[in-house]
């Protein structure tokens, strides 16, 4: 929920800036694979990470193949720290950014 509206439209900057290159978002110094563009010619490669070397670390693969990484702020509310790439895997998760979004609103 706390995704920069920007995303895209700086991705699609630092992607053009190298092209090839995988462009991925980061914040706080911590990369986030998922949330990057990715140049369509390394479809068959990737292909072959996940399928043939049955590889599952899409950090791995990014590594593997280079990247740009676009550095997001953190947000800031209540005098907390938000990542905007918070990750909600449980349920205590989404408790967790349902009170962090509240602290957004104005």
């Amino acid at each position: 929920p706390f995704f920069p509206g920007d995303l895209v439209e700086r991705l699609a900057v630092a992607a053009r800036a190298r092209p090839g290159a995988i462009a991925v978002a980061s914040s706080d110094g911590r990369w986030h694979p998922t949330f990057a563009l990715w140049p369509l010619g390394l479809r068959d490669a990737l292909r072959h990470f996940l399928v043939e070397e049955d590889n599952r670390r899409v950090s791995a693969f990014v590594e593997r193949h280079g990247f740009v990484e676009v550095e997001f702020p953190m947000l800031e509310a209540g005098g907390e720290r938000i990542d905007p790439f918070f990750n909600i895997n449980t349920p205590d998760d989404l408790a967790e950014a349902e009170r962090l979004l509240q602290s957004l609103e104005p």
